[in-house]
C-alpha cells in the first residue's frame, strides 16, 4: 500500500518544482527511478498514479515512466560485484555476508517532460 504514498509524493514533487520555476505547461511524462530495495509493485504504483493525477489539470495526460534500479552489491571480502535478484544478502562468489550496497536504494524523480504548447 506504500505505492499510494509514493504516487502522491511524485505528484507533489513535480507540482512543487513546476510552481517554483513558474511553469504552467501540462506534464507529459514523469521519469521516476526506484531501487529494488523499496519493493515497489509497478502495477500498483501506476494504478495509484493514474488515479491521483486526475485531481490536477496539469497532470491529466501525464504518464509515469518507472525504472526499477537493480540491487547491486560489492563483497568486501572478495571484491566481487553482483546484481541480486532477491534480497538475500550474501556474495554469490564467496558466500561472504560483509557487503556494500552499490545500487537499489534510490528513489527519485529523474526528469519531467512537458506538453508542447
Amino acid at each position: 500500500m506504500h505505492e499510494l504514498k509514493i504516487a502522491r509524493n511524485i505528484l507533489k514533487i513535480v507540482s512543487d518544482e513546476l510552481m517554483k520555476r513558474g511553469i504552467s505547461s501540462p506534464v507529459k511524462i514523469i521519469h521516476f527511478k526506484a531501487g529494488r530495495m523499496h519493493a515497489i509493485i509497478p502495477e500498483s504504483l501506476l494504478f495509484n498514479f493514474n488515479t491521483l493525477k486526475t485531481e490536477s489539470p496539469a497532470f491529466q495526460k501525464a504518464a509515469l515512466c518507472l525504472e526499477i534500479v537493480p540491487l547491486r552489491i560489492k563483497c568486501r571480502q572478495c571484491q566481487q560485484i553482483a546484481e541480486l535478484a532477491k534480497p538475500i544478502f550474501h556474495c554469490t562468489n564467496c558466500g561472504g555476508i560483509d557487503l556494500e550496497i552499490l545500487n537499489g536504494q534510490e528513489m527519485y524523480v529523474d526528469n519531467i517532460e512537458l506538453e508542447d504548447e
